[in-house]
């Protein structure tokens, strides 16, 4: 594990928020009447808080049942992996339109194309939708590349749909892609391990009541991600911070990762918020993070065979 320095303006941009944004999320129930404002203001958000980079190039996909945007920010010249993004939004909100900065970033740091990917959102499309339309991208992708050219990333809830994935896919012998990138990752659904924590009453943005709501949205049965000992996962990366929401769950999934006898790193980040990496415009910290997880997809790609079966279209 290692640690991050951390930040004055990290730490009061917390604290404000947390008096503010958070006390106004638990006023309003995720529920039918405030679910559609809701999904609009966290895209606003989003594209005010992470605008893409110029140029930034984007080409819409609605093929074979999957829905998604590619996405090549500058300096993206590699075409011989990809990374295919899972957006975070607690599985109720979230969209490929808000997070275009964040994949413009991502694609930026890695030089490589992004695929985000428009998963069904719940309550309207509860478990296990998600997580189908994840496993559905990959296949579809593994049309294009091998497996271990596939970059799996997401943040929040795209984290543990990610994560899930994996651990799913080596529960069933199936290929797994070459490494992963998990921002800020929920990993137990139920909420002990964040209820046991004290970073429950510090984090800027969510608390139990918002994470509860959502949660049960998505599934009335939660669970948690458990791979076990011998499974064979990708190397992983997971950044979180010290004082979030769900940084306790980032450091037990490293743990539990590990345990496997798999690859994984573990970065925290003192004084930042949940996901503070899909907020580069307020938060400086998240521009070191992206390079940090470029360095990490880069030594995982290039110790790989560089195969693509097709090229990716030009966007």
């Amino acid at each position: 594990m290692s640690v991050e320095r951390g930040s004055l303006r990290a730490r009061t941009l917390r604290q404000l928020s947390a008096l503010t944004v958070r006390q106004l999320a638990a006023l309003a129930p995720v529920n039918a009447y405030t679910l559609a404002p809701s999904r609009l203001l966290i895209e606003q958000a989003m594209r005010a808080g992470a605008p893409p980079l110029r140029p930034t190039t984007t080409e819409p996909v609605d093929e074979d049942g999957i829905r998604g945007e590619w996405v090549r920010g500058p300096r993206a010249v590699r075409t011989d992996a990809v990374v295919l993004y899972v957006h975070g939004g607690g599985f109720v909100a979230g969209s490929v339109f808000g997070y275009r900065g964040v994949a413009s970033r991502l694609s930026t740091a890695t030089r490589l194309p992004v695929f985000t990917l428009d998963y069904r959102l719940a309550p309207e499309h509860p478990f296990p939708a998600a997580p189908s339309d994840v496993a559905a991208a990959f296949r579809w992708l593994t049309r294009r590349y091998s497996a271990d050219r596939i970059i799996l990333a997401g943040d929040s809830a795209g984290g543990f749909l990610a994560a899930h994935l994996a651990i799913e896919n080596a529960r069933a012998g199936l290929p797994e892609p070459g490494a992963l990138v998990l921002f800020s990752p929920i990993v137990d659904l139920s909420l002990t391990i964040a209820v046991g924590h004290r970073n429950q009453f510090r984090d800027g943005l969510l608390s139990t009541q918002i994470a509860r709501q959502a949660i049960a949205a998505f599934t009335a049965q939660p669970f948690e991600l458990r791979p076990v000992h011998g499974m064979r996962l990708p190397p992983t990366v997971i950044h979180a911070s010290d004082t979030e929401y769900f940084g306790a769950d980032a450091t037990e999934l490293a743990r539990r990762w590990q345990a496997t006898g798999a690859h994984c790193e573990l970065r925290v980040w003192p004084d930042q918020m949940h996901a503070f990496q899909t907020l580069p415009i307020v938060v400086p910290e998240s521009r070191t993070a992206y390079r940090a997880a470029a360095r990490f997809v880069a030594t995982h790609l290039d110790t790989a065979p560089a195969v693509m079966t097709q090229k990716v279209p030009a966007s």
